[in-house]
């Protein structure tokens, strides 16, 4: 009698045991739904490039960078994560844009990019590229460049 009791106790363990497994499994596959749902599709990447995608090109007259820094402003002032916020490196003549030398905080932000709107020329001509995140295809980065200076 002693020994079916306790076959009793450990088979309702055992039962127990996998019961708390299956629910952590459940819950598991719930979170992790949950988290790759944030996934953005190629065409949610598509439709967030395309706010910037028009200003893309060499030769691009200077009030369109300024229309483009002010884009960039609006859409900073909406992002919810600053990840999220577009950033726009300048450099005059046919230099590189290194991040390295630039402040990168100050060129997300609206008193950043005021003062770079305000040292755009509207007269000149500029090379606008930009750079992409590596994962999720965002733009993350804009690159303004002077043209014959």
């Amino acid at each position: 009698m002693e020994n079916a009791s306790k076959a009793l106790i450990i088979a309702g363990a055992i039962l127990l045991a996998i019961a708390i497994i299956g629910v952590g499994m459940a819950v598991f596959n719930n979170a992790s739904d949950s988290v790759s749902g944030t996934d953005m599709s190629s065409e949610e990447v598509t439709a967030y490039n395309s706010e910037f995608d028009s200003y893309e090109g060499n030769a691009v007259r200077g009030s369109r960078v300024k229309t483009l820094i002010n884009t960039v402003k609006q859409h900073n002032l909406t992002a919810t994560d600053d990840s999220e916020k577009v950033q726009v490196l300048t450099a005059a003549g046919e230099t590189e844009v290194s991040v390295d030398e630039v402040d990168v905080e100050g060129a997300a932000s609206t008193t950043g990019l005021q003062e770079t709107s305000n040292a755009i020329q509207s007269g000149r001509t500029y090379q606008v590229s930009f750079g992409y995140d590596p994962s999720s295809g965002k733009i993350t980065t804009i690159y303004v460049v002077q043209q014959g200076a």
